[in-house]
């Protein structure tokens, strides 16, 4: 990871010198592979650099300081390759104070099949999974919910992209809603621009109803989790996300009593 550093900078560098610093920067994987050779740099997968200035860590002090918040994929230009680019734009969602949360809830860890609780890990997919057994998507949408697929990969305008979750799920007037789940551990952010892409790219799709809800699992350093509910729309021609809810869920480690309660 402390690789990463002097090479988004020294992309950074070239981009500002060729475009200037008051609007966004594009770059291509090929600046990343040209930097890397200028600084002898090796990295074993090259996406994970801008990946990192998507949702893990902020833009080096050195970029941040032009107005820079982070790194997206922008869908807008030609080709299959992704496009990335620095942006000035608010990108990262952080974990609303308690004041700011719509609801709190408590819940157990016997909420768990006791295989899974024995088991499972405490990154991303692990949270996910506590999500799918505890039945926080079904209490926090309102709707039966059923999981169709993880790591769905799919095509954003001609750019893949990577969903978590996929699910199906249905309103008490058996209507069909696609919902998709982001999921972010400690130590990464949530990020608008994924959440955008990965609720068009599931738009786009025939194969799913045409209903979209655009959900996200964040789990804080305390093992805190949140449900976001998030709504996608175009203003002005541009993709827009705005938060619609938050919900935190504390999962506590007894046996006793597996429902949802409010604090």
């Amino acid at each position: 990871m402390a690789k990463y550093e002097p090479v988004i900078k020294r992309v950074f560098e070239k981009k500002a010198e060729e475009y200037g610093t008051e609007e966004e920067l594009p770059f291509r994987r090929s600046d990343i592979e040209d930097a890397m050779d200028e600084l002898d740099i090796s990295v074993g997968n090259v996406p994970d650099i801008p990946y990192a200035y998507r949702s893990r860590r902020p833009l080096p002090d050195e970029i941040a300081e032009y107005g820079y918040t982070a790194v997206i994929i922008d869908d807008t230009r030609e080709g299959s390759d992704p496009t990335y680019m620095f942006t000035k734009q608010d990108q990262l969602i952080p974990v609303p104070s308690d004041d700011d949360v719509d609801e709190i809830y408590t819940t157990t860890t016997a909420a768990l099949p006791k295989p899974v609780r024995d088991y499972i890990g405490q990154d991303e997919q692990g949270a996910l999974t506590q999500v799918r057994y505890a039945g926080l998507l079904e209490d926090f949408t309102g709707l039966e919910a059923y999981h169709l697929q993880s790591h769905l990969r799919m095509r954003v305008n001609g750019r893949e992209a990577e969903l978590d979750d996929l699910y199906v799920g249905v309103d008490e007037y058996e209507e069909h809603h696609a919902i998709t789940v982001e999921a972010k551990g400690e130590g990464e952010t949530l990020n608008r621009n994924q959440l955008i892409r990965n609720t068009r790219g599931i738009e786009n799709k025939s194969d799913y109803p045409n209903s979209v809800e655009t959900i996200a699992v964040k789990v804080d350093e305390n093992g805190y989790f949140y449900l976001f509910e998030f709504d996608v729309y175009q203003e002005d021609g541009e993709d827009k996300l705005s938060t619609e809810r938050v919900w935190k869920y504390e999962f506590e480690a007894k046996s006793t009593d597996s429902t949802l309660n409010s604090f």
